[in-house]
């Protein structure tokens, strides 16, 4: 039989393990006057398909974010025009705090060189940063060359001969093939990755600019060799000790997609704090930083907050109109 000490350890016990709410999910907690209470799910609007980076991101991204948030986070792939039509879709949703646009640049760049009339760089907002991924430059194994300077050489003495294939004309992987190359090698735009991998290991397209992730099976098993990467530095991925990168070459080409959330102006602020915060817990999760790390997305600065992505989006939308922005 309980004695009335023990009885009275146990209902105090009780009541104080129902005041606190028993702790573990910090979603649940008490929030102070003034700070957002997510009530329903939240939407992020991704402008490309399924299957591709920036779906893969942007779904890892939103079920890390959900366990910070309380609620469900869906992703919503609305694609077309280089991720144009995704974001005009994004822009015609209530600003209030339920739904956000996932981009990259490359949408801005085809505002800036003429492609669309859409004002992608005054309607989306950045927020934060979740990757920034980088450009690498791949052949066939069977190529005659093997490097920039094997390359370049080929070039030069074969006019016209080489193509490099992308998968947006308007995006910063052609701008990657411009800044590398001028006029040498022209790109020829791709609507599938699986057709591009598949005609630069049968040598129907000479090279192609693409992400480590999408080609890393191709050059493990010896069916493609990397050229150079689009980076600052040497990437510190097994298999690319001997891959110089574009500053060892002295060639300005680092473009790579940065990929971010992004929110339309009207949207709460109590409610972008709020966001803000969890994204940065999401991110930091051990779940999303070694999913990033095998996917070689741990090779550049990652997170930035809504200042710092804001600052790069801008110096963005600055360096690529100076490059790529229309002639009068």
């Amino acid at each position: 039989m309980f004695s009335k000490k023990v009885l009275i350890t146990a209902l105090s016990t009780l009541a104080l393990a129902v005041f606190t709410g028993c702790g573990g999910d910090s979603s649940k907690e008490t929030k102070a006057p003034g700070e957002w209470e997510w009530e329903r799910k939240v939407e992020i609007i991704c402008p490309w398909g399924t299957g591709g980076g920036a779906d893969t991101t942007t779904r890892t991204f939103a079920t890390a974010l959900e366990k910070e948030l309380g609620v469900p986070v869906v992703v919503n792939n609305r694609s077309g025009a280089g991720g144009v039509s995704g974001i005009e879709f994004g822009a015609k949703q209530p600003a209030d705090g339920y739904t956000y646009i996932m981009a990259t640049p490359s949408p801005m760049l085809a505002q800036i060189s003429g492609a669309t009339n859409y004002d992608v760089y005054g309607t989306l907002q950045p927020l934060v940063q979740m990757v920034h991924d980088c450009n690498i430059f791949v052949t066939s194994a069977k190529s005659p060359y093997n490097n920039y300077e094997e390359l370049m050489k080929y070039a030069e003495e074969n006019p016209g001969k080489v193509k490099a294939g992308v998968m947006t004309i308007t995006g910063l992987d052609a701008a990657c093939v411009m800044s590398a190359f001028g006029d040498k090698i022209e790109p020829v735009a791709y609507t599938e990755g699986s057709q591009l991998n598949a005609d630069v290991i049968g040598g129907h397209v000479g090279i192609a600019c693409v992400g480590p992730a999408e080609v890393s099976a191709m050059v493990a098993s010896g069916d493609m060799k990397v050229l150079f990467s689009a980076t600052e530095k040497p990437l510190t991925l097994p298999g690319y000790e001997n891959v110089k990168c574009a500053a060892d070459l002295g060639i300005d080409c680092f473009f790579g997609p940065s990929r971010g959330i992004f929110y339309l102006k009207g949207t709460p602020e109590e409610a972008l704090k709020s966001f803000e915060a969890a994204a940065e817990k999401a991110l930091a999760s051990d779940f999303f930083k070694n999913w990033a790390k095998t996917e070689g997305l741990d090779q550049r600065q990652g997170w930035l907050n809504r200042a710092d992505f804001k600052a790069q989006w801008d110096e963005d939308y600055k360096s690529l109109t100076e490059l790529f922005g229309k002639k009068n």
